[in-house]
């Protein structure tokens, strides 16, 4: 059970979720392949060969952090809220009411339009908090402004 789930209200029901895009992985993948072609291609040469195993290193740690950073992040979307949490031991959650939702912003570049990722700015009382690089962050802007819709809804009762 993730931690939204966990701490949902009453009556609230996740809408949409979301995560970070794979592209977190993207530079340190790109270390691992120039150090490992580094090595190999050195020819013995003490210091083409250190530099080659350092970006490896450099890489694989790059990527374990990664990793972590990805599977502790959460991005959900609910019937009353949107909810934002990052991180392990240093925690980052930024909670929305629908009903209170001021501004969210989408900005997304060349290769995050080619690879559908792009950051997240949501303002909400003067604070502007970003997320990235979010997972199809216009199908989530569609969803938080469907949610949004949907939280307004006038009962016939009230008419």
């Amino acid at each position: 059970m993730s931690f939204i789930e966990k701490n949902l209200a009453s009556n609230e029901k996740i809408v949409y979720t979301t995560g970070l895009h794979w592209w977190v992985y993207f530079k340190n993948i790109l270390l691992l392949v120039l150090g490992i072609i580094f090595v190999r291609s050195s020819g013995g040469i003490g210091a083409a060969e250190s530099f080659g195993a350092f970006l490896v290193f450099v890489g694989l740690i790059g990527s374990v952090y990664a990793f972590f950073v990805s599977k502790s992040s959460e991005f959900a979307i609910t019937n009353k809220r949107v909810i934002l949490k990052t991180g392990i031991l240093k925690r980052k959650l930024v909670e929305l009411q629908l009903n209170k939702a001021e501004g969210l912003r989408v900005e997304q570049g060349i290769i995050g339009r080619m690879f559908n990722f792009g950051s997240i700015k949501i303002t909400s009382g003067g604070v502007t908090e970003s997320f990235s690089p979010l997972a199809k962050p216009f199908d989530f802007k569609k969803q938080v402004n469907n949610a949004v819709e949907g939280s307004f809804v006038v009962s016939p009762a009230v008419m």
